[in-house]
């Protein structure tokens, strides 16, 4: 069925009714609205819901005062503690970046038609990284084992990174040679937020990029937070083997 984009309660409500599980993957710039999709799943009798996460740890003070974004995602967490009591569990995927998903849309600073790489500062703030088939089936195995990832956050990450790493792993494969750039947190994170709160978009893109590439927002999971992928059964993943595929997905001559 088709809901219109203002999401009437009744009409989700109809939409949930028999599932046990509703996956949100609303866009970053809309996961406020999913307090409205977690009322409509108790409403309904939904055993469980997947936030639209996907990325860092948005619990943390820091990332949520650098992007709305990150503490809209913080929020949504929160509410979905508030109501365990009504029976509904809820399991959050935090899978750091994505980086084939990057290199083709010119995200951690990676201009690949340009051959270009933007640094965060001096580009060594680490970064967890999941293949989207890894964070695919770690929400599968959620799905699976309700009861063992009930009312957390599961953290995966295939290994953590960082952008002067990921730009020298590509000109190993390729025999490339790629130009270097750089922005300064001091003075690009209060022009973005001046930015975004105008409406800009591209600015909130420039302020979660700086989440995970700055490093200090919780973008890299690895020591503090237990990583699950083993328990899952994920397939190990090196960042060889990642970038390889990344190059082959955006038709890089050879992959």
């Amino acid at each position: 069925m088709t809901i219109p984009d203002s999401y009437p309660h009744e009409d989700l409500v109809q939409a949930f009714q028999g599932q046990d599980a509703v996956v949100n993957a609303i866009t970053s710039f809309s996961v406020a609205e999913q307090l409205r999709f977690i009322d409509a799943s108790i409403a309904a009798g939904v055993q469980r819901y997947i936030p639209s996460e996907y990325g860092l740890d948005n619990n943390t003070p820091a990332a949520q005062k650098l992007s709305s974004v990150f503490q809209e995602k913080g929020l949504v967490q929160a509410y979905l503690r508030e109501k365990e009591s009504s029976g509904l569990t809820w399991t959050a995927i935090a899978c750091g970046m994505w980086i084939a998903w990057s290199l083709r849309n010119s995200f951690l600073g990676l201009d690949y038609p340009n051959r270009t790489m933007t640094f965060t500062d001096d580009g060594t703030g680490d970064f967890s990284c999941t293949t989207l088939a890894n964070t695919a089936l770690a929400l599968n195995q959620v799905l699976l084992h309700p009861s063992t990832t009930a009312n957390q956050i599961v953290f995966t990450s295939d290994f953590a990174t960082n952008q002067q790493e990921l730009v020298e792993t590509i000109e190993q494969l390729t025999g490339e040679t790629w130009q270097r750039k750089s922005i300064r947190t001091q003075e690009a994170i209060p022009a973005l937020q001046a930015a975004w709160a105008k409406g800009d978009v591209d600015a909130g893109y420039g302020l979660i990029n700086i989440g995970f590439t700055k490093g200090g927002y919780s973008g890299s999971f690895e020591p503090e937070r237990p990583i699950r992928n083993q328990e899952l059964g994920l397939p190990a993943k090196s960042l060889q083997e990642v970038v390889r595929e990344a190059l082959r997905e955006v038709g890089h001559p050879g992959f």
